[in-house]
């Protein structure tokens, strides 16, 4: 449970980050890469630790990190877009920042609520 805990303490840093980079994206406002590395390895770290409480035997985080999976991908993607043309598309975007959100209050529920959001969604990962 400590490994789901500081999943969920990695994540809040990264969800922290990612609004004050989508807040800015969305103003047209200068995002500095610092902050998108930040997020990216934050979301790494948190990546890694639920990983590590899955394979102490925490079944009801697998939805997590498959829907982490995505969502880091959606983001190199992003990245790799604004590096390239020096745009974000917005529908990217739009759709990592759901998914995060998503993956976030059902890695909360689990966490602190104790609900196994996978089961309840009728999804068996096991």
């Amino acid at each position: 449970m400590i490994l789901m805990i500081a999943a969920f303490c990695a994540f809040t840093i990264t969800a922290v980050l990612g609004l004050m980079i989508a807040f800015n994206l969305f103003r047209g406002k200068f995002v500095a890469r610092s902050s998108s590395i930040l997020h990216g390895a934050s979301a790494l770290l948190g990546s890694a630790l639920a990983i590590g409480a899955a394979l102490l035997g925490e079944t009801a985080i697998y939805i997590n990190i498959v829907m982490a999976v995505i969502i880091i991908a959606l983001g190199v993607l992003a990245a790799i877009k604004r590096h390239k043309t020096g745009i974000v598309p917005k529908g990217i975007l739009l759709v990592h920042i759901l998914l995060a959100v998503t993956c976030y209050l059902m890695l909360g529920a689990t966490v602190f609520l104790g609900i196994d959001t996978t089961a309840m969604l009728g999804i068996n990962l096991a």
